[in-house]
């Protein structure tokens, strides 16, 4: 079993090499000063070896983890430390530093291990510091208890910080996870819009200059070269949509339809030769611009629809802009021998939902008679300065 908790690998407490390797540095420097206060410096005994066998599981964790990504385990790295403070305390020195490697182990130990374990850490420690002082070893262990508290509670909240940073970076993947599975939804949304609506138009003066081949073939060449305009310009248009995916991209595109363009979004379809009448109430210009685009493409979407499900169908169509509140509402007559778009499973429909849903509005697209009408409200959204 990895003597390493597991939430603290994922947090990076020891995921990166610096940390088990700074603290064997510590260690040793530790290691060092205890062995400088008891004079083994110069002439190594066992002072000296006591030092050096407290410091090695420090120094074994970082050499484990930088080569196998393990470490010593918990209950062997307790031990050794324990043992070799008591055989430093068997020659103790005034301000003696050997305690620290206590401070140390319980400090690093809040990091790692879960609250039940570190807490074991904790009271071993300290019983040991008071073992000590009760066997007349020492004296003054009531100060190296405060500081393995100390340590033990510096530890701990390293270690809750670190799992809130950790929660904060899972939460930063999904939110960014989702932002890019709107963009494309987006984006798929937009290339759907554009499609419909150019194959709509298209088809329309496709049926006209095949219908006008025989008896005019001058209306028939004017149809194909505007239904060759329209495809022209609705590739284009696809192509720039589609750009916004590529990495290399500027990240912008070209703007967004809006309300105002709906006037002339109608003629296109008229001169396509769909009858249809617009009737506009308020000025559309002073809408804000996501309300403007969703308006464009409802009726963008629901003139493809009468194009595909009722072609040569009467439509009408009324905008009506007040002070509080914006109406649409496109309807057409039935055709009897070509199916209704579904009001709740075709991609469309859905699309105008969407749309609508997040500016706060309400869409209803249904039968109405012997008519389908696709009807809008929008909470009026003036432009600010």
């Amino acid at each position: 079993m990895s003597p390493y908790r597991a939430v603290s690998l994922d947090v990076g407490v020891h995921t990166e090499w610096y940390w088990p390797v700074g603290a064997a540095s510590f260690a040793v420097a530790l290691a060092i000063g205890v062995t400088a206060q008891r004079g083994g410096l110069l002439s190594p005994d066992a002072v000296a070896l006591w030092a050096v066998v407290a410091a090695l599981p420090w120094i074994v964790d970082a050499v484990l983890f930088v080569m196998k990504r393990t470490g010593v385990p918990v209950w062997l790295f307790t031990i050794v430390v324990v043992v070799s403070v008591v055989g430093l305390e068997v020659n103790p020195v005034e301000l003696d530093w050997a305690p620290f490697f206590l401070v140390l182990l319980t400090g690093e130990m809040a990091t790692r291990l879960s609250i039940g374990g570190s807490v074991a850490v904790l009271l071993v420690s300290i019983a040991t510091m008071l073992g000590l002082e009760i066997l007349g070893r020492y004296d003054g262990s009531f100060i190296w208890v405060l500081a393995l508290a100390f340590s033990w509670a510096g530890g701990f909240a390293m270690q809750a910080q670190l799992l809130l940073l950790a929660k904060m970076r899972e939460e930063q993947v999904g939110l960014a996870e989702r932002a890019a599975a709107d963009e494309r939804h987006r984006i798929a949304r937009e290339i759907h819009d554009v499609i419909a609506h150019s194959l709509a138009v298209t088809m329309l003066h496709l049926t006209g200059a095949r219908l006008a081949l025989r008896r005019d073939p001058g209306e028939a060449e004017a149809a194909l070269l505007e239904a060759e305009r329209l495809g022209r310009e609705s590739l284009a248009e696809i192509r720039r949509t589609v750009g916004l995916l590529a990495p290399e991209g500027t990240g912008t595109a070209a703007p967004m339809p809006s309300a105002a363009e709906i006037p002339d979004l109608v003629r296109e379809f008229e001169s396509a030769g769909l009858d249809v009448r617009f009737e506009l109430t308020g000025d559309p210009a002073t809408l804000a611009p996501a309300t403007g685009l969703a308006l464009f493409r409802v009726v963008q979407e629901s003139l493809s629809n009468v194009v595909r499900h009722a072609p040569g169908s009467p439509t009408s169509i009324s905008l009506h802009i007040d002070p509080d509140v914006v109406r649409l509402c496109v309807r057409n007559r039935l055709a009897q021998t070509v199916g209704a778009p579904s009001a709740d499973g075709g991609t469309g429909v859905r699309g105008m939902q969407e749309r609508v849903s997040l500016l706060g509005g309400e869409l209803s697209a249904g039968p109405d008679g012997t008519g389908w009408c696709v009807d809008v409200e929008l909470p009026r959204q003036l432009e600010t300065a």
